[in-house]
């Protein structure tokens, strides 16, 4: 996608839902040479008693609402989110057209990663990718 001259990358708003991933996430995205995200305000330090979700887990109904709010207001086209210790995962598509949410679902992340993951290694690799 990159070559395609009309391309714009997704800009990025993630949370860390009041837990520890917020640190890692960044040293990840500079690791990876991606431009930074922008982190949800008052979501990225650690807090045990979570003040802005009534359950900080990331797939929870509700749980994604302030991180929407604010990637909307700074127009990101993605959240992504962990939960308090950074074991899980949540992402969200906002549709540059319409402007609607898609939050994806554990198995339709996983879908999209392993299929990247063909695309990008298995299919060339040579050995067998599963057993």
């Amino acid at each position: 996608l990159s070559s395609v001259d009309s391309w714009v990358p997704p800009k990025i708003a993630y949370t860390a839902m009041h837990g520890i991933g917020h640190d890692a996430a960044v040293r990840s995205f500079d690791t990876f040479g991606l431009p930074p995200f922008l982190a949800v305000p008052g979501q990225c330090k650690p807090d045990p008693t979570f003040p802005t979700v009534s359950f900080p887990n990331p797939e929870e109904k509700g749980a994604l609402d302030i991180a929407m709010e604010f990637a909307k207001t700074n127009n990101c086209d993605l959240v992504l989110a962990n939960d308090p210790d950074a074991d899980r995962m949540a992402v969200a598509e906002r549709d540059r057209q319409t402007g609607e949410w898609t939050v994806f679902t554990g198995d339709q992340i996983g879908t999209m990663l392993g299929h990247w993951l063909w695309e990008s290694v298995g299919k060339d690799c040579g050995k067998p990718v599963a057993v």
